[in-house]
């Protein structure tokens, strides 16, 4: 009998509706009726049960089977003949706890595996699989990990666990060094009335994360809403998409279901649209023919077809210009649909036709790897990926050292690298090293004092001035700061500064951003922890 929850749990994407046509966001209006592919059938051996997934490779293809054994079953690019079946459910050092389906990818050469909270990443050889990574992951509940995917080597994308109105729905995180990078994208806050719980935030807001192979931008879309949001490569916001459809869903009773399954390559974006509520796709199975949508990185949508077989999971092979699809409600058959024959709309033409102002131009993907020391004979600090000097930062400033209030003063100051991150005042972070010049500093004074100066300061708002816990002396002090360009355009800056004693030494960390204060929060308070003192003292 079908297992009618795993049919409608394939379907994991959607839209949700916009108000306005302002920067930033895109509403369409009009959808492409591009007409109906036609598949040819290729009779699978060794079929999956429970087919759940397909992804390809450049000469290989794997099924995922939700039945009761041999979860991989892996064939042989273009002509579907089989090779190998590997992966069982279960506790040994070979088999897995769980496979989630919605983020199994194909990675170069590498098949990757979310298994709870483990990242896998499996070899797919001629005769047979081999496991060459595996990784933890960093979950906020200890439990499995949702909407992962790599966006390359090194660095995946997930949804952060904790899904709370106004906090940040995707987190950037390095696999190697199992660090988080940036947080991004924001739920919405509640209407005025509504309680809005984490259960209802993480159901209605289900989405898959799709990354562009080249430049690391990323699309993320949506289950339940009509919503497709594209983001750059480290996280800032490029353009929110709705849809606007007659159909779309207006009642929690009746959910419809709008997008599910992309595949991204450097040009385009697949993805199945559904279009229907959940209840009808579950009561209609035998009729049910979704489309294949064709977006291009600026947030075009370049085609709607219709396919003529009930598809639940498809994949794309593009040194073929095939995509391969299987479907939950026929077994033993693969359904390929040839794009060559297609005629897929050019995506620069439809970028020409008016909708130049929603896109931005992109930077090459970003090094995440790139890690500084940053270091003098004083101190030693690694600030975040991506963060550096200032260019015109020479090495004599790097080493310099001042004196002030009985103080030697040495430190340094790191903004972000990115391009994209276009903002009046950026995000930058700021160290000061204070070494007493005689022993009889009074440390207690000296911080009092510095707060008091805070708190007389009537430049700053929302001033915030607390003692640090846990027997360390010094203060936390948070404030807004107001400031006006040369075209009269106002702008607010929020600024956190911490001052305290540690090893005999005067700290002062500061941390101020317009835009990106809550990107980079988190990647900063680590980075300030990372702070290690030498004994040297000026001569």
């Amino acid at each position: 009998m079908l297992n009618i929850r795993l049919i409608t749990s394939i379907f994991i994407l959607a839209l949700y509706s916009c108000q306005s046509q302002e920067e930033g966001k895109k509403i369409i209006s009009e959808i492409p009726e591009s007409g109906t592919l036609k598949s040819s059938e290729v009779s699978l051996a060794n079929a999956a049960l429970m087919p759940y997934k397909i992804v390809a490779s450049a000469d290989k293809a794997v099924v995922l089977d939700q039945g009761k054994e041999n979860l991989f079953k892996v064939y042989a690019l273009p002509d579907f003949s089989f090779l190998y079946t590997f992966g069982d459910i279960g506790e040994g050092p070979d088999e897995f706890q769980f496979v989630n389906g919605n983020s199994l990818k194909i990675h170069g050469e590498q098949l990757v595996v979310l298994s709870g909270t483990q990242l896998i990443k499996i070899k797919l050889h001629a005769e047979k699989a081999s496991r060459e990574e595996q990784h933890a992951l960093i979950s906020d509940t200890g439990g499995p990990i949702n909407g992962l995917h790599l966006v390359n080597d090194s660095v995946y994308v997930a949804d952060i666990g904790e899904a709370k109105p106004g906090a940040p729905e995707h987190r950037l995180v390095h696999l190697g060094r199992n660090e988080e990078l940036v947080r991004f994208g924001d739920y919405p806050e509640p209407a005025a009335g509504e309680n809005r719980d984490q259960g209802n935030l993480v159901r209605d807001y289900m989405k898959s994360t799709v990354a562009n192979p080249k430049d690391g931008r990323m699309a993320a879309f949506y289950v339940y809403q009509n919503q497709i949001k594209l983001y750059s490569a480290d996280g800032e916001l490029l353009l929110e998409i709705a849809v606007e459809s007659s159909s779309n869903s207006t009642s929690d009773e009746e959910m419809w279901i709008y997008r599910a399954d992309p595949f991204a390559s450097s040009e385009r974006i697949y993805v199945l649209y559904i279009g229907m509520p959940k209840k009808e796709v579950e009561e209609n199975f035998q009729t049910f023919r979704p489309h294949l949508e064709v977006w291009d990185w600026e947030g075009n949508l370049l085609d709607r077809f219709r396919l003529d077989q009930p598809i639940t999971t498809f994949t794309y092979a593009e040194e073929f210009k095939k995509l391969y699809g299987i479907s939950f409600f026929k077994e033993d058959v693969l359904f390929e649909y040839d794009l060559n024959e297609a005629g897929i709309t050019d995506s620069k033409k439809a970028s020409s036709a008016g909708n130049e102002k929603n896109s931005k131009k992109q930077d090459p993907i970003p090094h995440f790897d790139k890690k500084i020391i940053a270091e003098n004979a004083y101190f030693q600090i690694e600030p975040p990926a991506g963060w550096n000097y200032p260019p015109s930062w020479t090495s004599e400033e790097k080493k310099s050292v001042r004196e002030r209030d009985g103080l030697y003063l040495t430190g340094a100051t790191f903004v972000r690298e990115n391009p994209a991150d276009t903002s009046v005042c950026g995000a930058s972070m700021q160290l000061t090293v204070g070494i007493p010049k005689e022993g009889t500093f009074d440390f207690d004074d000296y911080l009092s004092s510095r707060a008091e100066e805070y708190r007389s300061n009537d430049q700053l708002d929302e001033l915030s001035i607390e003692e640090l816990a846990n027997g360390i002396r010094g203060y936390t002090i948070t404030y807004k700061r107001r400031f006006v360009d040369p075209k009269g355009e106002v702008y607010l800056s929020t600024n956190k500064h911490t001052l305290f004693e540690k090893e005999g030494r005067i700290i002062v960390t500061r941390f101020t951003s317009c835009d990106f204060f809550e990107r980079y929060r988190e990647v900063v308070r680590k980075a300030f922890e990372s702070l290690t003192l030498k004994d040297a003292m000026p001569g």
